[in-house]
């Protein structure tokens, strides 16, 4: 039941009919990445449609569900719950955030769908995990991965407030995780012809996102956070160039840069001091070695600075705005940005690309129950049936 227009067609994950009954971002971030590699996603929406959609900030909606076909549905209503089973029938994946509770009322569970769609790959997003004390609670990433999971608390300097978040920095991450995991039941379903209940949770992304900082807690070895410039590392900080530009040193292997650093700032004469020996004697001496760079680097413009470190071969990054990133010719040129067919809009694409799958524009996201009748006759609904289902308060 592909539509050219929408989402898939050429990807890796064409010829696959993915379903939505996702809200905000996470789950329809989700469902989108599987539309950008291929699959085609129909966006099962109740009859006031997505609460993203009454967001004060439209492309907040517009980038989540980009390319998707939407079908409205009152799924409270026996000919609205019908059309939604036999949509999922179809369906090879289903991605869904909705709270446990509400999908088992529903009889859209994963053990209900699974008896009538037994290919069916079933993926879930939750706040805090299906098990335990939080299984049934309301999440935000706000909450559950920055906060519960330590993200925020590890970025703020003592005696200082909590930093805020991004917006759905924590979904996008999530909403990653989900759609690799089902490209990987999807793997397995190929051989088993089974499909799988796939599962991520806000909290545990935002555990494995400072994860080596849990391990190292985990470990008894006492992880600090809220560094202002540079964890230990002097060499792998943030620096300021004389016109109020900052940029991002990335010695990760201190010894190995440490000469080109000290070329580069017209210091050789500190390329065989005992205090910068090895990376040990620079974690030891940091704060050394940071009034240095401080000098040194207060002396030229950020220009002049990018000109050097690229001669000197001074591995860096420049630390950017919105404005920056998005005029950014390496930005660009990674396939960051992508264009809204039909609109004057660029929107951000998923992280990953594949050779095989050409760029093209994005499709927009739907209006409420845009696709609703074009679903509805792939389905085998009669007119006169779609009729007797508005009528009903089944369909919008």
């Amino acid at each position: 039941m592909a539509d050219p227009e929408a989402s898939g067609g050429d990807g890796p994950l064409s010829g696959l009919l993915v379903v939505e009954l996702g809200v905000a971002v996470a789950g329809p971030a989700a469902a989108a990445i599987l539309g950008d590699w291929g699959a085609e996603v129909v966006k099962l929406e109740g009859p006031t449609g997505d609460f993203q959609r009454g967001n004060a900030v439209k492309q907040y909606f517009e980038l989540d569900n980009r390319g998707k076909r939407s079908i409205s549905a009152d799924l409270k209503t026996p000919g609205g719950i019908e059309v939604a089973l036999r949509l999922i029938d179809r369906a090879d994946v289903l991605v869904t955030n909705l709270r446990l509770s509400a999908l088992r009322r529903l009889g859209l569970d994963y053990e209900s769908l699974r008896r009538r769609n037994r290919g069916l790959v079933y993926g879930l997003i939750t706040g805090y995990g299906t098990e335990g004390p939080a299984a049934g609670k309301a999440g935000y990433d706000i909450g559950a991965f920055w906060s519960r999971a330590g993200v925020g608390r590890s970025l703020m300097r003592r005696g200082g407030e909590p930093p805020v978040q991004r917006p759905a920095m924590g979904d996008h991450m999530t909403a990653l995780a989900l759609a690799g995991g089902i490209a990987a039941a999807l793997t397995a379903r190929a051989t088993s012809g089974v499909g799988d209940f796939v599962t991520t949770s806000l909290v545990r992304n935002g555990a494995y996102f400072i994860g080596l900082d849990l391990f190292s807690e985990l470990n008894g070895m006492n992880p600090q956070p809220g560094f202002r410039r540079t964890i230990f590392n002097p060499l792998l900080g943030c620096y300021r160039s004389s016109d109020d530009k900052w940029f991002w040193l990335l010695a990760y292997q201190g010894e190995r840069h440490w000469p080109n650093i000290m070329r580069a700032i017209e210091r050789e004469d500190l390329a065989a001091d005992p205090r910068f020996a090895n990376l040990r004697a620079m974690m030891e001496n940091r704060r050394d070695i940071i009034t240095v760079l401080d000098e040194a680097f207060s002396k030229r413009t950020f220009a002049e600075w990018a000109e050097i470190f690229d001669r000197e071969d001074v591995w860096w990054d420049p630390i950017q705005n919105f404005p920056d990133v998005v005029a950014d010719p390496v930005m660009v040129a990674s396939n960051a940005f992508r264009e809204v067919a039909d609109t004057d809009m660029r929107s951000v694409a998923s992280p990953v690309d594949f050779v095989g799958q050409p760029m093209r524009a994005f499709g927009r996201a739907p209006e409420l129950g845009e696709h609703t009748e074009e679903v509805l006759l792939e389905l085998g609904y009669t007119w006169p049936e779609i009729a007797a289902l508005k009528d009903s308060g089944g369909v919008l």
